[in-house]
């Protein structure tokens, strides 16, 4: 692909603007600089290339001068197809037009573009300042791999190692081996909280309804003291509202008594106390400002009658007007005119010199010797031109000598290479073709890289073997035994794990019952014992005992009747009756000492159902460790017989690991072997094509060495090769620098011809002489100098008339004046005219005086009237107001007014004081409240509220206890989670287990992915190492002017790196060079990925946006050097606002095509090497 012309029809700042590139001159490179000042819109001719190859962008960000809808882009394209105008306009389809502006298919240009998209193009086929820094930091970040190198200089992609890194770094943060953290290991500790949450949901119904039973009485205990603090709360409030009352009951009385004073006073309107003030402010005011007034009024009538008219002086003011510009040009001229004088006498001087200077100095008609417009152009063109022929004419001459130059050095360096081979020096390619075709088929074999590759993976997948088996520990034994291990299915260790974690945990549940029975035993036990203790009871054995006693002596006194068994009968009756009593004083401690009794009882009985249940339990679970003991001991006689399922499981994920890495192990021994039989292959027809191309080897040396010869010969052709393509190119060089210097010599003969028509169209050749350059240069400075000074002095003579025919109209003027005014003023015209002036003004300031007067009396006269209206209007309403208050002066009547205003607050405060009243005893009427509060004693009051404030604080400390014990029960009810908790846990938990499987999955993507990566730029490297190694060798060469001499691969840890070979032999790694070293060389590879580019497909134009800017001259040469090599096999365009690099450029290829963006026309001017 090429680009004809690049048209900016609208686009960005371009209005119908073109950069015509032209067509492809011979077999020359295609070299093109497109120069422009800062923002003159390089970079946007740019972007417009990939708008009109991939369409405008939908938020193009080059709407700023012409709107989405009008933007327009085209060009003339030269594809495989053959040419094209094209047009591409915003939208959402059919966006490609021809020249008709009819709608195109895609298909014109993605045929020739293929899979390069916006993006690739920009990576592949441009380069600006960024990217090339991006390119010089690979290199440190690819530690100098070859194929790192090597790609990312064909693809553009600077940041291929750090990819490659964020790969690796994503793999590892999912799961890195021997690490303890990383998501993975997260999401397995998630399941593990998850299992255990779900565990903890689980409960007995028994344990439920006691749980349902406490939570009730926490309730209802709760509610019942909530009650009591609310009704002693209330009380509370009532006894404050009635102590806050009392205070106010007494400032009732005293507001009352107040009052009683006050109530013969009238009702004056509210807003009199206020009026007051500002009506004894205005009285006084409008009496002071009355009489000042009528003092104004009598100075300006005596004012006014002083002034006298100027009737003479004011008929003739405007035309005093008038003598005042008259004045300023007589003043003007007498100023300028002696410096005017002057001025004419060195103006004339200068004409003088000038006319001596050009050797004119006796010229009656200086005017003439003035050379018209078209005279002098030509004359200054051919000077210009002079220049450019002279320097056209030496580079010439000096390119020839280098060509010369070069093609003998040419012809040098390829004897010296052929030596006295004459085989060699002789075109070979035919020779070596099956040679090449051989070692071209060979290096696309990978059974090297696939044997590295597979020792490599041996040696780790053996180590990996070694771990996983010392995993297993402390079973013992052959990687084979564990292929015939018979192991559970996973089903059945859940069995196992599901069936010993019932039983645990019923185990623990029946001995946390039995704990919390025989707690509760021994609690009530106590609780017995000090309710006996603390009433001195009885119990009821003792009390029994007691009875049957008395009963006993009471049969035995009836049978015998006498004084000893009535005595004995008494004595028991009386102890029982005490028995008795006591235990009837003490009937609520008895109640309790018997409940506590029957609990105790229930609670022996629980403890002993409790133990057998715990005792079967016990039984559950050993039966259980003990079916999964006779398992272990089945297929695994060395593992620990009391091993845990979930060790178990551990163990057996271990044993699968183990035989994941036997399989692994085993795979890469047949691939080591694959990879040695092809290799040995290779090997065997590598050595058949050596031997049949004549090419000295050691027939059992490896496939290797054996390839390293091939290539040593092949590159000793290509060498050879180019060295002869060298020669051509440099008798090419010679034969076009002749013909350049030819054409030079005939532009000079041209020239002195031009100039000497021009001599002798105008006086210049007037003697039948032709003066020389030089001379004419300086005669057109002269030449130029004399018409501005002949114009200067027609000015100049002119405006000295013009200030003396000024100076004589204004003295007329005054002498006309003074006649009018009869005035006689001595001294000179100036000083009659300011007397004429001063007069006048005189007269007309009178007259604005008499005025102004005048009408300061119409208006002072007028706010006399209106301060006296408003003095009458204030007297009547301070005579109305004293009138209704029965007083005399406006003092006394602001006394009564504030008596007033206290009695109206009193009766407010009154009014308050009631309604606070009645508010707190809470009744209708104040003679109620009066009569309650009468009968209330404020210390009983007081010492009730005291006692009540105590109650409260205990009754408020016990319902936040209850409130407490209610919350807890409530607490552990809900915990039990009786809602669908437990399955909202399992969909949690089978959501970790998809999140862990979509890890797994991108994990393997990853580590798959990178290590495809790696192998096919180990390919890549293989493939096009001979060809663009060659390549960025040499324009390394270049480009560091010979402090390198070229590049070399030599193997390292995980494959090939690169080196560079200075000067003196010296090798330096790829990732040791300095930062503008690595420049140059990110350069230079790129250089050899266009041409490896261009090779195998049409190229596409290069782009490269003003990279040379921190570039000295020498590096900037070598750098168009390359430019222009690669304009050999395509299209390169450079962005540049250096006008020296134009310069430059030209040095290195004369045949550039520079477009000047500055140029101010619709299409740039195209600058030709020649400097046309």
């Amino acid at each position: 692909m090429r680009i004809r012309r690049l048209d900016l029809a609208r686009y960005g700042k371009f209005t119908d603007r073109s950069i015509a590139f032209g067509e492809q001159l011979g077999d020359g490179p295609d070299l093109h600089i497109v120069y422009g000042p800062n923002e003159a819109g390089k970079s946007t001719a740019f972007s417009a290339l990939l708008d009109l190859l991939y369409g405008i962008e939908f938020r193009s960000r080059f709407n700023f001068l012409h709107p989405y809808s009008t933007m327009r882009v085209g060009g003339v394209l030269e594809l495989g197809s053959g040419t094209f105008e094209l047009a591409r306009v915003r939208g959402r389809q059919n966006t490609l037009l021809d020249a008709h502006d009819r709608p195109v298919s895609e298909a014109i240009l993605q045929a020739e573009l293929g899979a390069i998209d916006r993006d690739a193009y920009r990576t592949m086929f441009s380069l600006d300042d960024e990217t090339l820094e991006k390119g010089g930091e690979s290199i440190l970040g690819s530690k100098g791999d070859l194929g790192q190198l090597l790609f990312s200089a064909s693809a553009g992609l600077a940041d291929l190692s750090r990819r490659l890194a964020d790969l690796d770094a994503e793999a590892d943060r999912f799961h890195r081996a021997n690490a303890r953290s990383g998501e993975l290991a997260d999401l397995k500790a998630r399941l593990a909280t998850l299992k255990q949450e779900r565990d903890s949901l689980d409960i007995l119904a028994t344990e439920y309804r006691r749980l349902v039973a406490e939570r009730d009485d926490a309730r209802l205990h709760y509610e019942t003291a909530l009650g009591e603090r609310a009704r002693t709360s209330v009380r509370i409030d009532e006894i404050r509202r009635l102590l806050a009352a009392l205070p106010r009951l007494a400032s009732l009385k005293t507001v009352r008594g107040e009052l009683a004073g006050l109530d013969d006073l009238p009702d004056a309107p509210a807003g009199w106390l206020r009026e007051l003030p500002r009506l004894r402010e205005e009285l006084a005011r409008h009496s002071a400002r009355l009489e000042a007034i009528d003092g104004t009024i009598a100075n300006l009538r005596g004012e006014l009658d002083g002034l006298e008219h100027d009737d003479a002086a004011l008929n003739v003011a405007a035309q005093a007007t008038a003598l005042a510009e008259l004045r300023a040009r007589h003043m003007t001229a007498d100023r300028d005119l002696p410096e005017r004088r002057l001025s004419l006498r060195e103006v004339d001087g200068t004409i003088s010199g000038i006319l001596d200077r050009i050797g004119r100095g006796g010229e009656g008609n200086p005017g003439r010797l003035v050379l018209g417009a078209p005279a002098l152009g030509t004359l200054r063109t051919l000077i210009e031109a002079r220049s450019g022929i002279d320097a056209r004419s030496r580079a010439a001459e000096a390119e020839l000598s280098r060509a010369e130059r070069d093609l003998a050095e040419a012809e040098a360096r390829f004897r010296d290479a052929a030596g006295d081979d004459t085989v060699a020096a002789r075109d070979g390619s035919a020779r070596d073709a099956a040679l090449r075709a051989t070692v071209t088929a060979l290096r696309a074999d990978d059974h090297a890289a696939r044997r590295r590759l597979a020792e490599r993976a041996r040696a780790n997948r053996q180590a990996a073997l070694d771990d996983a088996l010392r995993a297993l520990k402390p079973w013992h034994g052959e990687p084979d035994a564990l292929i015939n291990m018979v192991v559970p299915e996973a089903g059945e260790i859940d069995g196992w794990r599901t069936g010993i974690q019932d039983a645990q945990r019923e185990v623990a549940r029946r001995e946390e019952e039995l704990d919390r029975l025989r707690a509760e035993a021994a609690r009530l036990r106590a609780e017995i014992d000090v309710i006996a203790r603390s009433a001195g009871l009885v119990g009821a054995d003792e009390a029994h005992r007691v009875r049957v006693a008395r009963d006993e002596a009471w049969t035995a006194h009836r049978a015998a009747l006498d004084a000893v068994t009535a005595d004995a009968f008494a004595d028991a009756m009386g102890h029982d009756d005490r028995i008795a009593a006591a235990r009837l004083s003490h009937a609520s401690e008895l109640a309790q000492q018997r409940q506590a009794e029957r609990a105790l009882a229930l609670a022996e009985v629980d403890i002993g159902r409790t133990e057998g249940l715990a005792a079967k339990a016990r039984a559950s679970l050993a039966a259980w460790q003990d079916r999964m003991t006779q398992a272990i001991r089945a297929f695994a006689p060395g593992l620990s017989a009391d091993m845990a399922p979930a060790v178990l499981e551990a163990w057996l994920a271990r044993r699968d690991k183990a035989l994941e890495g036997l399989a692994a192990l085993r795979e890469a021994e047949r691939d080591l072997a694959e990879a040695q039989a092809d290799g040995e292959a290779a090997r065997g027809r590598l050595a058949g094509a050596l031997a049949a191309s004549g090419v000295a080897h050691d027939p059992v040396q490896d496939f290797e060495a054996m390839m390293a010869v091939a290539e040593a010969a092949l590159d000793r052709q290509t060498e050879l090769a180019a060295l002869r393509e060298a020669i051509a190119q440099g008798r090419r060089k010679v034969e076009e620098r002749t013909r350049d210097l030819e054409e030079a010599r005939i532009a000079g003969r041209d020239w002195q011809r031009a100039w000497d028509e021009a001599c002798a169209a105008t006086w210049l050749g007037e003697g039948g002489t032709v003066p020389a350059v030089g001379i004419v240069r300086e005669i057109l400075v002269a030449v130029g100098d004399l018409g501005p000074a002949l114009a200067k002095r027609t000015n100049l003579a002119d405006r000295i008339e013009k200030m003396e025919r000024d100076q004589a109209d204004f003295a007329a003027e005054v002498d006309r004046l003074a006649g009018m005014l009869d005035l006689s003023a001595p001294g000179g015209v100036l000083d009659r005219s300011a007397a004429i002036e001063e007069r006048v003004k005189t007269a007309e300031d009178v007259r604005v005086r008499r005025r102004e007067l005048g009408r300061k009396l119409e208006e002072a006269v007028d706010t006399g009237r209106e301060i006296a209206a408003a003095l009458s209007g204030h007297k009547a309403r301070s005579d109305e107001i004293t009138a209704f208050l029965g007083v005399e002066t406006l003092n006394e009547a602001e006394t009564v007014l504030r008596a007033i205003e206290r009695r109206t607050e009193l009766r407010r405060q009154q009014d308050d004081i009631v309604r606070d009243i009645l508010d707190a005893t809470n009744l209708p009427t104040l003679e109620e409240a009066e009569a309650v509060l009468g009968d209330v004693e404020r210390r009983a009051l007081e010492a009730e509220r005291a006692e009540l404030d105590a109650r409260f604080e205990g009754e408020d400390g016990r319902v936040r206890e209850l409130f407490s014990a209610h919350s807890k029960a409530e607490d552990r009810l809900n915990a039990i989670g009786g809602d669908d908790a437990v399955a909202r846990i399992e969909e949690r938990r089978q959501t970790t287990l998809l999140e862990i499987e979509d890890g797994a999955h991108r994990y393997l993507r990853l580590r798959i992915g990178a290590a495809a990566a790696g192998h096919a730029l180990r390919l890549y490297r293989d493939r096009h190492r001979s060809a663009m190694m060659a390549r960025a060798s040499e324009a390394f060469r270049t480009i560091s002017r010979g402090a390198y001499r070229g590049l070399a691969a030599q193997p390292g840890k995980d494959g090939e790196i690169l080196v560079a070979i200075a000067a003196d032999g010296a090798s330096k790694l790829a990732d040791e060079l300095s930062k503008g070293t690595r420049f140059q060389l990110y350069l230079a590879l790129r250089v050899a990925g266009y041409h490896e580019f261009a090779e195998t497909r049409r190229p596409v134009p290069f782009v490269a946006d003003d990279i040379m800017e921190t570039f000295d001259d020498f590096r900037a040469e070598e750098a168009f050097r390359l430019f222009a090599d690669m304009a050999g096999v395509g299209q390169v365009i450079y962005l540049t606002h250096h006008r020296h690099l134009c310069d430059i450029a030209r040095r290195v290829c004369p045949q550039v095509r520079i477009h000047d963006l500055d140029a101010g026309t619709e299409n740039p001017a195209v600058l030709l090497a020649e400097g046309r």
